[in-house]
């Protein structure tokens, strides 16, 4: 962060670019990007940046809007190149209009962009969009144009760009400095890769069965917005300027996919709504925007379900409840309503309700994540621990790829009288979401703990030295031991 000026421009560059070209045939995206840049340092860079967001409480980490996000991202990484499985999707806790995607295949979209998509093909959009960047490594494309640039640097402007999102003037400001330091030259080719995203997402879009107008449909209704805006527009149209002929471009890619069928999930009317209450600082306005709604709207489930979530969070939660056990008696192929509502139970103090809302709907929806962790909560709180762990220890998909399943075994083994196993099981989540030096930490208690057994002690001391490696190789020896004795201070 030393040199934050610096790196803030060229940050600012290799996240925002401007409009119109020809369509051009795809590039070479190997060598000679892969002399400065290769695949496994794209990961370190987006994890790296990620485990900061994390720790930053910067990313909303609500199961279920996370699922969605990632089920519309998977669903679109399956008509590139690259296995869904190299892509992490993430809702970033600011209410601005944006999205970024990281090198390794980290892509954040900001809660206000849901807010302000019309339907889930404009919200595909942009995903397919920054799906491109990450395919097409643009980043890496960038650095290796970039002279003077390395990867560590590239980390640390990448950080501070988004970090720095919430604040207009942080990104104007680099913005500013950008242009009266990067050249021509190199502004002409950041703009080709805007372009290249647009024409590969809408490709993209138009073989997942989504509209392929969504992206044009999407950059149109920014546009036609921004005189609201006046000198503070929203921070996806600092990062991805929007023209008319940017617009005029993407309807005319999307005409050449006229005969798509589209298909969209059920959930998106839903999923915005229980994003606006989570979003939200003053959840008591938002029970009245619901209410407001309502009035105009009578039978609306997605406001209703709004509504209901708003009231818990005020502490209403009578009504919530009362809502919630209506909506739940509707057919329906998804499971947010019962969620809900066995949420709101849990809330109440009714953790025996909660659990048997939950126990109904597990055997319908039994590979849904947010389901599974709901109702390991429920079964941990109702004392049922050694069948939360049994319950999770199954779900071996889960296992080596969600930090939360290791939340939860933690918890369990905790209330099941197993320190050893709850200590191992905590190192686990704090390594899943790259914070090292808090896993090591959990780690070197296990060890401390005066009767842990011989099994134990010997896959504790395993995952120390493993997590410690993997800390070198994200930072330095020094660093992760200095992060380490920090971490202790603080506990």
């Amino acid at each position: 962060m030393r040199h934050i000026a610096q790196t803030l421009a060229l940050a600012a560059f290799m996240l925002c670019t401007a409009a119109a070209a020809d369509d051009y045939g795809l590039p070479s995206i190997g060598q000679p990007a892969d002399n400065v840049l290769s695949p496994a340092q794209e990961k370190q860079i987006g994890q790296r940046v990620v485990s900061q967001l994390l720790e930053r409480g910067l990313i909303e980490e609500d199961p279920e809007i996370k699922e969605y996000i990632s089920r519309i991202g998977w669903r679109l990484a399956t008509r590139t190149d690259r296995p869904p499985t190299d892509f992490n999707f993430y809702l970033i806790d600011d209410t601005g209009i944006n999205a970024f995607a990281l090198p390794g295949g980290y892509i954040g979209v900001n809660a206000g962009l849901i807010l302000e998509a019309d339907n889930e093909s404009q919200l595909a959009g942009v995903l397919a969009h920054e799906i491109a960047h990450v395919t097409q490594r643009h980043i890496a494309r960038q650095i290796e144009a970039t002279q003077g640039l390395t990867w560590i640097t590239a980390a640390a402007a990448l950080l501070a760009i988004i970090a720095g999102g919430g604040n207009p003037a942080v990104i104007q400001a680099a913005v500013a400095l950008g242009a009266a330091n990067i050249g021509q030259q190199q502004i002409n080719f950041t703009r080709s890769h805007e372009l290249e995203a647009d024409r590969l997402g809408i490709r993209t879009l138009a073989k997942a069965n989504y509209d392929p107008n969504g992206m044009a449909g999407f950059f149109e209704h920014l546009e036609k917005r921004t005189r609201l805006y006046g000198n503070r527009p929203p921070q996806i149209l600092l990062t991805h300027p929007i023209s008319t002929t940017r617009i005029s471009e993407a309807e005319s890619r999307a005409r050449n996919y006229k005969d798509v069928e589209i298909r969209e999930f059920d959930d998106f009317a839903l999923m915005r709504a229980r994003t606006r209450v989570l979003s939200t600082n003053q959840p008591s306005e938002i029970v009245r925007f619901y209410e407001q709604q309502l009035s105009n709207q009578k039978n609306n489930p997605a406001l209703e379900y709004g509504h209901a979530l708003a009231l818990v969070r005020v502490g209403r939660v009578a009504p919530a409840i009362e809502i919630l056990r209506k909506l739940d008696e509707l057919p329906t192929d998804h499971p947010h309503y019962a969620l809900a509502l066995a949420d709101a139970r849990a809330v109440s103090g009714d953790v025996d309700g909660a659990l048997t809302t939950l126990s109904r709907i597990e055997a319908k929806f039994p590979t849904y994540r947010p389901l599974n962790l709901a109702y390991a909560q429920a079964l941990i709180d109702n004392g049922q621990a050694g069948n939360a762990r049994a319950y999770l220890l199954k779900r071996t998909e889960l296992l080596n790829r969600d930090d939360q399943v290791h939340r939860l075994l933690a918890l369990a083994a905790d209330q099941l009288g197993r320190p050893a196993e709850a200590y191992y099981r905590q190192a686990e989540y704090y390594h899943l979401r790259g914070e090292y030096p808090a896993a090591v930490h959990q780690l070197q208690s296990a060890l401390q703990i005066p009767d842990i057994s011989s099994q134990d002690k010997s896959r504790v001391i395993a995952a120390l030295s493993r997590y410690r490696k993997e800390c070198e190789a994200q930072y330095t020896e020094r660093d992760c031991r200095e992060s380490v004795e920090r971490v202790i201070g603080r506990r």
